[in-house]
């Protein structure tokens, strides 16, 4: 039977991908890799150096509506079990690790009585700390890692936790940074940890008001 790998690539940095996802790139028939109209797949230029067989991607639309996202992810599902059916071993390649916040999670569910095996991958949060070469915790610390799409849900984790992980952080960077300061956290803040285009900033006043990478986080620590 035919196998559904999903491979998680890292935060951005070619050789940051591990070398059981390099095997499986080079021997599977298919590798799938996830687009955002316009915008290309990052996934797919960081594991290109490493792909020897065909590229298939498959457009996941930056919509908020449920309606349009389902159509979507069974869609692209659809195309997977062929695959699969046909025979075809598949990779799809994901940023980061595939089990934290990433469109393979959705096609694993989808994929039910097919053959699966998941290959973890270096996180951003992970790269950010070791590039900042600051510990996300130590000792006896707590920590959380927490997407930023509800400013309570991130006011309450800053209560709970010594050090708390913020990803997506760039629609909501103003409420986040005064938020920070209210509950005496220090932040760093990383963008595009270990693409060429890479930014490390120490002072989060430094980012109001401007655009932020969609691919930023911040690391926060209770300041003692």
């Amino acid at each position: 039977m035919a196998k559904l790998y999903g491979i998680g690539v890292g935060p951005g940095e070619e050789s940051f991908i591990t070398l059981k996802a390099v095997k499986i790139l080079q021997k599977v028939d298919v590798v799938v890799a996830p687009s955002s109209k316009g915008e290309g797949s990052i996934a797919y230029e960081i594991a290109k150096p490493y792909i020897k067989c065909d590229v298939v991607f498959i457009e996941f639309p930056m919509t908020y509506s449920k309606e349009d996202l389902k159509a979507k992810w069974e869609e692209n599902i659809k195309k997977i079990k062929k695959f699969l059916d046909d025979g075809k071993d598949v990779a799809f390649i994901t940023i980061g690790d595939p089990m934290i916040y990433s469109t393979y999670i959705y096609i694993l569910k989808g994929i039910e009585g097919y053959e699966t095996e998941t290959i973890p991958g270096i996180s951003s949060y992970s790269a950010a700390a070791s590039r900042l070469n600051i510990p996300i915790a130590e000792g006896n610390e707590t920590f959380a890692v927490v997407p930023s799409g509800d400013i309570l849900e991130i006011s309450k984790a800053l209560d709970m936790f010594d050090n708390v992980v913020l990803m997506k952080i760039s629609r909501r960077y103003e409420e986040i940074v005064n938020l920070l300061k209210e509950k005496n956290f220090k932040g760093y803040l990383v963008i595009k940890c270990g693409h060429q285009d890479e930014e490390i900033c120490y002072d989060l006043d430094k980012y109001i008001g401007k655009k932020i990478d969609y691919l930023s986080l911040i690391i926060a620590k209770k300041v003692k």
